[in-house]
């Protein structure tokens, strides 16, 4: 034991990366799983870093193979082969991935407490035994690939293996066979989504298609770094340029070690860029949700109010209509045109305002204004003149007709206005007047009842006038339409009134005679998703209270306020017109304007006869959405994939290190041949830009063909019944920090190990190098 403490202490070095390689990706494991036991998140969002972590693992293999290059030789000398050999050579890393399991479960477990109390309301999980066993997994497959990665290094020949440089290589059949898998499963991953044979709920996403980013990822990687060496090679054949890219190009050319590092970064790189455009994206959409969903900035409840008791209610308290307007909103069920909303539209712009700016409902602001007024037969008050006149010219006398119009006000009720007046025999017209009262919002005429007082002659009258001035709408002739008799008599003739030249004929009789309208019912205007068709006719509306009313589309939108993408908005008070009772399933409410006093609030609240309102919140409805969606996953994902740059961080300082002692002995020779140091420093800082140049084109296309295939079938979310979709597509912001990232990365871990100072490359390491 003791031994192996000095040998990896020797060697610490080398085992550091492969230290903080577990480290990284136990943390990450275990962190998704604690998030996933504790919010019911997928625990397969750690996927991208499993599947890096196998990459990078046996990378980590192959330098630690290559830094004991020396021990294994004089091992085999002494006949030390087969399973002995192997065991000597996995004491050490077993060591290191044990204590990195350690370190990075308990770190996972910090890190799955945090994320949990963050970004869900849930209580984060102290001890979850899917984070033990994930990270005994870690350590049984890093060991695993570690031995694997130095399988090569125990068959390799032993002169190579006393060589103090690393000798260039071609890749083995293995190496081979395993690049085409990546590149197959990559295309398998985007076929999947694009067929939608890999779309899956968010608890329970495909996991080829959740690992499509990183595959993506490594596969635009190697093609990167394969162009890189092709274009080196036809440099150095080539032969021409300047001295300093000559020889970048020539280590390009014949050292691999940086360049098969690119590929996990690259990876690393492009499942951030997907994983932040998904977060950003799945952050708007749950904001453009919630927004959606509640419609104003805070909404108040009433579910003991009908329609006609939430539009008192507001008026009352904001007679000018600037902070409250009633909102009725029917869930419905069975079709689209069932869902619909009813707003007071005429104080629409005032409370809402632009609060669905930026949403798919961003143009209802500038049409909802058209819905509002009033139909053909509907009063809004004012004056109601009837005028009456006989037609029977026998005898002296008078007749004395009672005139009673039946109305239907905003709240179901029904309204009578009775009428007396005393008309002479001889025909001459006489007009009486009656206040409208209680049609405030809105009365639909229904019939008119001709009859006599009691006692009076049964001579017959026409109604020759029925008109409404003053208050809504001035010189409203009720008899401009059809109208017909109501009932048939005990010998199949019609019973009512009958329509004449004049208006309605009163005929001779003893009971009341009613006319009832004939006029199609007025068209409503309403507002409609893309979503909302009749298949079955035109189009209808259900009012408040249910009943089917002939309806006008102005205009579809992807989405509505409080019915989201699937439904219809109307005007509150025209809707409510002549309506039945509001039916039970309605949610009845009064939304509040932004900046409503708190006075004007409270008194809100206090309007409710079942005691102080419930009051919603923009922000309350935003965390209903971001909890009902899951939405926490997309930020998981995010985490994963600051996890996965760590791993890749790694893997390309591993390599650039490992080529840094043969780098020093190459400035070191050349400046033997009289080349100066100045011009050395400038060959590395050509190959550092030349792979940085690499990873950010690399970076660029592998995270476009991500976001383009993958994005919208990763179930980051899951969306909602009625929710608007969420929409996938490049976001600049992402991608360009994750260029940005890569570049530096690179400029910085490949220009670092490309310095050569002075002291450290001059000629004599040649001599000492030689003299071991």
């Amino acid at each position: 034991m003791r031994r192996t403490l000095r040998g990896a202490w020797s060697r610490r070095s080398t085992l550091l990366p492969l230290l903080l390689l577990t480290v990284v990706v136990t943390a990450g494991c275990v962190t998704v799983l604690g998030v996933a036991a504790a919010a019911g998140t997928s625990a397969a969002l750690a996927v991208p870093l499993v599947v890096l972590g196998a990459v990078a693992v046996p990378a980590s293999g192959r330098e630690l193979a290559a830094a004991r290059r020396g021990e294994v030789a004089l091992a085999r000398l002494r006949g030390l082969e087969g399973r002995a050999l192997q065991v000597l050579l996995a004491l050490e890393p077993l060591l290191v991935l044990v204590v990195g399991g350690v370190a990075g479960w308990l770190l996972g477990t910090l890190g799955a407490w945090v994320a949990t109390s963050a970004w869900t309301d849930a209580e984060p999980a102290a001890y979850t035994p899917g984070g033990v066993l994930a990270a005994a997994a870690v350590v049984l497959a890093g060991l695993v690939g570690v031995l694997a990665g130095m399988a090569g290094a125990l068959r390799g020949p032993l002169g190579e293996q006393v060589t103090p440089a690393a000798r260039p290589r071609r890749r083995g059949l293995v190496a081979t066979f395993v690049d085409v898998l990546v590149v197959v499963a990559a295309v398998v991953a985007a076929y999947r989504a694009s067929t939608g044979t890999g779309t899956a709920p968010a608890e329970d996403p495909d996991l080829l298609v959740l690992a499509g980013p990183a595959l993506i990822g490594l596969a635009v990687g190697l093609a990167a770094v394969l162009l890189v060496r092709l274009g080196a090679r036809l440099v150095v054949a080539r032969g021409g340029g300047s001295l300093a890219g000559f020889l970048a190009s020539r280590r390009l050319a014949r050292s691999g070690d940086a360049g098969d590092a690119l590929r996990v970064l690259v990876a690393a790189a492009v499942v951030a860029a997907v994983a932040g455009t998904g977060a950003s994206e799945v952050d708007d959409w749950t904001e453009q949700t919630a927004r959606l969903r509640a419609g104003a900035p805070l909404a108040v409840g009433f579910p003991e109010l009908d329609a006609a008791g939430v539009l008192r209610v507001s008026h009352e308290l904001d007679p000018e209509g600037r902070w409250l307007m009633g909102a009725v909103v029917v869930p419905g069920g069975g079709s689209v045109p069932a869902r619909r909303v009813f707003l007071d539209t005429e104080r629409y712009a005032a409370v809402a305002g632009d609060l669905l700016a930026g949403t798919p409902a961003a143009g209802v602001a500038d049409r909802v204004s058209e819905l509002g007024g009033t139909g053909a037969g509907v009063v809004t008050g004012g004056t109601l003149s009837v005028t009456v006149q006989g037609v029977s010219r026998r005898g002296a006398g008078v007749l004395r007709p009672l005139v009673t119009l039946e109305l239907r006000d905003a709240g179901g009720e029904e309204r009578f206005v009775p009428a007396f007046a005393e008309v002479p025999l001889d025909g001459s017209p006489v007009t009486v007047e009656r206040p409208l009262t209680g049609c405030t919002g809105g009365c639909l005429v229904e019939r008119v009842v001709l009859d006599r007082t009691p006692g009076t002659s049964p001579l017959p009258y026409v109604l020759s006038g029925l008109e409404v001035t003053g208050a809504g709408r001035t010189d409203l002739d009720l008899l401009d339409g059809g109208w017909a008799p109501e009932g048939r008599d005990r010998f199949g003739r019609p019973g009512g009134a009958l329509p004449v030249d004049l208006g309605l004929l009163a005929r001779t009789a003893d009971r009341p005679q009613v006319a009832v309208r004939t006029t199609e019912a007025p068209t409503t205007p309403v507002l409609a998703t893309t979503t909302a068709t009749w298949p079955d006719g035109p189009p209808l509306l259900d009012s408040v209270g249910g009943d089917e009313r002939p309806a006008e589309v102005l205009e579809r939108y992807a989405a509505l306020p409080l019915v989201e993408a699937d439904g219809v908005l109307a005007d509150l008070p025209r809707a409510a017109v002549g309506s039945p009772p509001t039916v039970p399933a309605a949610e009845v409410m009064v939304l509040v304007g932004p900046d409503a006093p708190a006075d004007r609030v409270a008194a809100l609240r206090d309007a409710d006869p079942s005691g102080p309102a419930e009051v919603r919140t923009l922000a309350g409805v935003r965390d209903a959405v971001a909890e009902e969606s899951g939405s926490a996953q997309a930020l998981v994902y995010a985490l994963v994939a600051g996890f996965s740059l760590g791993v890749a961080v790694l893997v390309l300082v591993t390599a650039v290190a490992r080529e840094r002692a043969g780098w020093l002995r190459d400035v070191a020779a050349l400046r033997v041949v009289g080349l100066p140091a100045a011009r050395l420093r400038t060959a590395g800082l050509a190959e550092a830009a030349w792979l940085a140049a690499a990873a950010v084109l690399a970076t660029v296309v592998g995270a476009v063909l991500a976001v383009r295939l993958l994005l919208a079938h990763l179930a980051l979310v899951d969306v909602p019944e009625h929710a608007v979709p969420l929409t996938s597509g490049l976001a600049a912001l992402p991608l360009v920090l994750a260029g940005l990232v890569v570049a530096a990365v690179v400029l910085v871990v490949a220009g670092r190990g490309r310095s050569a100072p002075v002291e450290r490359s001059r000629p004599a390491i040649l001599r000492e190098e030689a003299a071991r």
